[in-house]
């Protein structure tokens, strides 16, 4: 970014935050590789600083990607090339996208009344901010708030807003910071940006609000989380919470119409389809147990015994993964086996190796000869490899292949 330190560029946003665009002078244009930095005589573009994000929008026609602030001076960069680009002395038009600023400024003032709020309610303070895309955070110098005092907090945010309170900026010098009654200490000194929301908190700070709480909307927490050794809270202010509770509202009735129930009927319909679904599982499982326990014993007893090693195969069709594990686990409690369990599954032939404790198998003659019939891949450990192949046709020719090699590819401990 280019660096300049010229003339104070004249900060719109702080003498009318309600802006939407604006006409200023050229001072200054730097082409980067990335875009250009422009920087004009006034400027409605708020720049990056104390969590608020800069502000969106164009200049002269080319979109504004970023805002940052160098002394005085407000730098703008433009994604642009130097073709069309205003010259020096040249007078350009701006534009905020007014949606992305005012969400924030909605965001800004919200947190004020929700740090204000923490005090008035528990004396718990603020160390950290973050205004994100989708929600904003505060987080707290406590380990845990008491749900009723976070209850509390909400509904004291939310009567600030209904009052309607007046939100103003002013200017004061650093000697004059301890009769202001501020909310918290100011980081910086010289003369101080303090923002007061009408009777009820000041803080030193540099960003955009709204002139009025009421301007601020709803605010709604939504979740709390424990981070380095604090409590983060988690807000929708605004238009956001608006869009979150439509969002919920649309889920709460797509639930109200599938279980025929009303909302407050919900969670204790759920609870009991959980339950059902427990026992379903378990009801299962056992099923596919003894399912797996029978086939095994068929299996074993159609293998030939007088081989050093039983060999096993069998071809399936859209078995569940659960039952060809418990039938390979099965079998392969008996001494001397080593069994290939094949399963065509949407096109797709899946493949399951497993041997006896007692047999060795030699997986890498298996990779070579054997997995090329079927296009497969896979792998394992000892005891268990599976994967799957691309060539269904190929199961009965790759059974047949497994039986064949078995003198090679298994032998006895």
């Amino acid at each position: 970014m280019v660096r300049y330190y010229g003339a104070m560029t004249e900060k719109i946003y702080y003498a009318d935050p309600l802006a939407r665009d604006f006409d200023a002078e050229v001072v200054l244009v730097s082409t980067e590789k990335d875009g250009c930095s422009l920087v004009l005589s006034r400027t409605c573009f708020y720049p990056e600083g104390g969590g608020q994000p800069a502000d969106r929008g164009s200049i002269a026609g080319f979109p504004v990607r970023d805002v940052q602030k160098e002394g005085d001076t407000v730098v703008h960069l433009l994604e642009a090339g130097t073709e069309g680009l205003p010259g020096v002395g040249e007078t350009v038009h701006g534009a905020l996208d007014w949606d992305h600023r005012f969400d924030y400024m909605q965001q800004h003032t919200g947190q004020h009344i929700i740090s204000a709020s923490m005090i008035h309610v528990g004396g718990y303070n603020t160390v950290a901010v973050h205004q994100g895309e989708r929600y904003t955070t505060v987080e707290c110098d406590v380990a845990d708030i008491p749900d009723g005092d976070l209850s509390a907090i909400e509904e004291l945010a939310n009567a600030t807003v209904c009052r309607n309170r007046s939100v103003r900026a002013f200017s004061a010098m650093d000697t004059e910071i301890p009769t202001l009654g501020l909310r918290r200490a100011p980081k910086v000194s010289g003369v101080i940006r303090i923002v007061e929301i009408e009777g009820f908190d000041r803080v030193a700070c540099g960003g955009v609000h709204t002139p009025t709480t009421g301007d601020v909307g709803m605010i709604k927490l939504t979740g709390v989380e424990r981070i380095r050794g604090n409590l983060r809270t988690i807000w929708k202010i605004g238009r956001r919470a608006l869009d979150d509770y439509r969002e919920k509202t649309d889920i709460v009735n797509a639930l109200v119409d599938r279980f025929s129930a009303q909302p407050h009927e919900i969670v204790p319909r759920a609870e009991r389809l959980e339950q059902a679904l427990k026992q379903a599982q378990y009801d299962h499982r056992a099923v596919v147990s003894q399912l797996a326990v029978l086939r095994a014993e068929q299996l074993i007893a159609e293998a030939d015994g007088s081989q050093p090693v039983r060999v096993i195969s069998r071809q399936g069709r859209d078995e569940s993964p659960e039952l060809v594990r418990a039938l390979a686990e099965h079998i392969t409690t008996q001494e001397r086996i080593c069994v290939l369990l094949l399963n065509e599954t949407e096109n797709r032939l899946h493949w399951l190796i497993a041997c006896s404790p007692d047999v060795i198998l030699d997986f890498d003659l298996v990779r070579r000869e054997l997995l090329p019939l079927i296009e497969g891949k896979g792998g394992g450990k000892p005891g268990v490899w599976q994967g799957v192949g691309n060539r269904v046709a190929a199961a009965e020719p790759m059974a047949q292949a497994f039986r064949a090699a078995a003198p090679r590819v298994a032998a006895p401990r």
